[in-house]
């Protein structure tokens, strides 16, 4: 079980509580992403024009930006939402050190007017990561700890908001935090959401699938450089290796459907109203450290008996969490309600490549279970 948890941990590894009473305080809040009076330069006036064009008007609106300590460490949270009264999404990155807050800018808009959207960066990662202390962290840096600040933030989230309960999403290696958060707190969720589902068996699946499409395409570059990590996967390959299948992937329609790399999901960061620049330069290191540091330590089974509904969107053509596996585990779950919804034109960044159809997801399946309606 151990040996298959690691390989469900890889499939995650690029994109990369009792209220306060647990250790969770806020710290020095911030209301809404500075805008620079006068940009120093270029990056900092394309932020500041996203950051005013994303401004939240409505007078029931929220649109905080704010440090909060959990655990003795620092957790940046973004809370954006045109109506309070609006469901409560807190979305759990990936990665693993790879936020989304920092990407939201490009996707997120829409959903405001439907839900209040609760980013924050883990530990050690996103804004935490300039002022992170590497050697205190380095031992906290666990799977069960990441649950454990998850638990944390969902209970400040729930007490700041006045909330009983929220809609949990996580995204990737996130899902599988965000699977052991509803096992722990099913009274605390409305619903747990996975999107880029990581499923226990995907890596066997990936290596055997891009061996296919590689000889289908006659690419012998592609087959050379498998054939160099055989067999995969294996107990304590090395990173390199994930890195090398993930590369694959993405040339064959598994990253961002019809974009061979992630330069472009990469990039986003570099315009984000909530970073600064500091924040970017330190991010791309923290991501790095984050994923070898974790690599190895292993992570909770996947749960198959949810209290609480459960729904997956999954991009048809991800390589990253591959689809068929997600498919497969998802079928095996019992649970209230289940949704295993297909996202024809995606691979692994479906709110992204298809934010339409994402949001029609999300109102038509996930926000009723929220609202009863």
């Amino acid at each position: 079980m151990r040996h298959r948890q690691c390989r469900g941990f890889a499939l995650g590894v690029l994109f990369a509580a009792l209220h306060s009473t647990i250790g969770v305080r806020p710290a020095r809040a911030q209301s809404a992403p500075p805008t620079p009076t006068v940009p120093t330069t270029a990056r900092d006036s394309v932020a500041a024009r996203l950051g005013e064009l994303r401004r939240i008007h409505t007078p029931d609106g929220i649109e905080r930006l704010e440090p909060v300590t959990i655990d003795g460490t620092t957790q940046w949270v973004s809370i954006r939402g045109k109506h309070r009264s609006n469901p409560v999404i807190v979305m759990i990155h990936g990665g693993p050190g790879t936020p989304t807050m920092s990407m939201a800018w490009a996707y997120q808009a829409p959903w405001e007017d439907f839900f209040t959207v609760v980013h924050y960066d883990q530990r050690g990662v996103g804004k935490n990561a300039v002022s992170a202390d590497r050697a205190a962290l380095a031992p906290t840096l666990t799977f069960d700890r990441l649950v454990g600040d998850a638990e944390a933030m969902v209970a400040w989230v729930r007490q700041q908001l006045g909330v009983e309960k929220v809609i949990v999403m996580g995204y990737s290696y996130g899902t599988m935090i965000g699977m052991a958060l509803a096992d722990r707190r099913p009274e605390w969720l409305h619903s747990y959401v996975g999107v880029g589902q990581v499923s226990g068996s995907g890596e066997d699946y990936l290596y055997t699938r891009l061996r296919q499409l590689a000889v289908a395409a006659n690419n012998r570059d592609a087959l050379r450089e498998l054939d160099s990590i055989a067999p995969y996967p294996r107990p304590g390959a090395p990173v390199t290796s994930v890195l090398l299948t993930r590369k694959w992937a993405r040339v064959f329609n598994g990253g961002w459907y019809g974009k061979p790399t992630f330069d472009l999901l990469f990039a986003l960061p570099e315009w984000a109203p909530e970073y600064t620049s500091a924040d970017i330069a330190a991010q791309t290191a923290a991501t790095q450290w984050t994923t070898r540091t974790l690599v190895g330590r292993g992570a909770s089974p996947l749960p198959t008996k949810f209290k609480v509904p459960v729904v997956v969107m999954q991009g048809k053509h991800d390589l990253h969490t591959p689809y068929e596996p997600a498919r497969d585990y998802v079928a095996r779950i019992e649970a209230p309600t289940k949704h295993f919804v297909t996202l024809g034109w995606s691979a692994h960044v479906p709110m992204l490549e298809e934010p339409g159809r994402f949001l029609q997801i999300l109102l038509d399946t996930v926000r009723p279970l929220a609202t009863g309606r």
